[in-house]
């Protein structure tokens, strides 16, 4: 008999390496493919490496801000930002699988301790690294990493960037951006009409989707009652909560053709007469765990965005109050709404790229129970962020 060592795999950094460009932007795959005056970062080590971002929820989620006695003064932002930013450097970038380390954005002394693991000691390294950890911090205040929304904070930072890089479709963005512009004019148009106020100032509102720092964007926050300082915030969850109404709706097709391979015989593994019935049954619950899980997120992210829908059609039969309050709490709202997301696009890249139509969709019972492990890590918000993978 033949004994063959089979090297495990961390399933978190497999969820990470494999999960999607909205969990992680993976900047070896990057450069590798594209000159290097088009790369994102100054730092040749930390285009070696791999950003991700992970999640990391409270036990209970904080309530809503209470907006019962609003009065129409402005609140002060609140930062509630459930999703870290981690940094994953692979001892060998040409192996990113088989290990590496980690730090993460908002851990203590994390300058240092990247200065340390990216080897940063001359002037120059020292100059590359404060331009890049002001990306950095920027993309901290995104929930994941979509080329989409990667691009809109740049963008309303003045950050320069190859949109290249990113490799953004162009046809894809502007469809988002059309969506997002129709979805929001109608808010503005709206409130402008009401005012009586000039088609040239509604016309500049609507520019400053795309440039929070104009003026008008501030103004036509201030008049929902938000702090001058939020207006920029606001805009980015606004136009991020209706980006993934539209990542929903093209997930829907995917996550249906999901949970019908969870119902088929298909998901039965191919070798499961050689397994214990222990075992049969123990996979068999754990496969429909997972199938509840993507259900529950599912549910989750379209009853925020029915909540977002219902405030929308309030507001344009002249009941602003529920959008008032909507956009008030809309960052916590969006960073719960990309969780969601983003755990259903990386579940179901890790289902569809190991379940496939040239092996009639079936796996063996070590196939099938290691995939689920990888689904489950996504699909859990909470979990301690590793050092070392």
């Amino acid at each position: 008999m033949r004994i063959v060592n089979v090297k495990k795999y961390s399933p978190v950094l497999d969820a990470i390496l494999y999960g999607g460009s909205s969990v992680a932007m993976n900047l070896i795959e990057l450069s590798r493919s594209a000159p290097k005056e088009t790369w994102l970062f100054s730092s040749g080590a930390l285009n070696h490496g791999v950003i991700f971002k992970y999640p990391n929820f409270p036990e209970r989620l904080p309530p809503p801000r209470d907006l019962s006695g609003w009065s129409g003064r402005p609140q002060e932002p609140e930062d509630f930002r459930p999703i870290e930013t981690g940094i994953y450097l692979p001892y060998d970038s040409e192996h990113p699988r088989d290990g590496g380390s980690a730090f993460y954005l908002r851990q203590k002394n994390y300058g240092a301790l990247m200065q340390e693991y990216l080897g940063l000691r001359g002037e120059a390294e020292q100059q590359d690294l404060q331009r890049d950890t002001v990306i950095l911090n920027l993309l901290d205040t995104i929930p994941s990493l979509d080329p989409f929304l990667v691009k809109d904070c740049l963008d309303a930072h003045r950050i320069p960037f190859r949109e290249q890089y990113l490799r953004l479709d162009p046809v894809e963005v502007a469809r988002i951006r059309q969506v997002i512009a129709v979805k929001i004019t109608e808010i503005v148009e709206k409130a402008f009409s009401a005012d009586r106020r000039t088609v040239a100032d509604k016309d500049k509102v609507i520019e400053a989707l795309w440039d929070p720092a104009l003026p008008e964007a501030r103004d036509f926050i201030a008049a929902f009652g938000i702090a001058e300082a939020e207006a920029p915030l606001v805009f980015s969850a606004w136009k991020g909560i209706t980006f993934y109404q539209v990542q929903l709706r093209d997930l829907a097709p995917r996550m249906g053709e999901a949970l019908r391979w969870f119902g088929s015989p298909a998901s039965v593994p191919f070798d499961s007469a050689a397994v214990s019935r222990e075992y049969r049954e123990q996979l068999r619950m754990f496969k429909g765990q997972i199938a509840r899980k993507l259900i529950a997120t599912g549910e989750e992210a379209r009853a925020i965005l029915r909540e977002y829908e219902a405030c929308h059609q309030d507001f344009l039969a002249g009941r602003p109050r529920k959008l008032v309050a909507f956009l008030k709490d809309s960052r916590r709202t969006y960073w719960i709404l990309a969780s969601c997301i983003s755990a259903l696009q990386s579940a179901l890249n890790i289902l569809f790229n190991d379940v496939r139509a040239e092996r009639e969709h079936r796996l063996s019972f070590d196939e099938e129970q290691d995939m689920f492990k990888r689904i489950d890590v996504v699909l859990n918000r909470k979990r301690e962020a590793p050092k070392a993978f």
